[in-house]
């Protein structure tokens, strides 16, 4: 159900945090869903090759939608295994590139004397 109703009917390409985030809110009520659980959805899809550009693995984003969350299969077990481990490396770049923003601001601040 929520696979047909991501495919857009005004040809919005889903590739990009903020794009996926005007989808899903649209749907989020429908689907039962609440905005933490949107997160973890949408920030385990991040393309860590282009994390700082926020775009979105679509594969990996479709099999949040696509799976059976009954407990019944190992795919599923590993694929919340994996969806764990790219939850810690997400949160661990985004704090490294929060980090270095931080070090950049620093070095490029200037100090104007009257």
């Amino acid at each position: 159900m929520v696979a047909k109703r991501l495919k857009h009917k005004d040809k919005l390409k889903i590739h990009n945090v903020k794009t996926i985030f005007q989808v899903l809110n649209g749907l989020k009520d429908e689907i039962g869903f609440s905005d933490d659980d949107l997160r973890i959805i949408v920030f385990t899809s991040i393309d860590h090759e282009w994390f700082t550009n926020l775009l979105i693995l679509q594969g990996e984003f479709l099999k949040w939608f696509n799976l059976n969350f009954a407990g019944e299969s190992r795919e599923e077990l590993d694929f919340l295994e994996n969806k764990h481990d790219v939850w810690a490396a997400t949160t661990t770049l985004a704090m490294e590139v929060i980090s270095w923003y931080g070090r950049l601001k620093e070095n490029h601040e200037v100090v104007l004397t009257p």
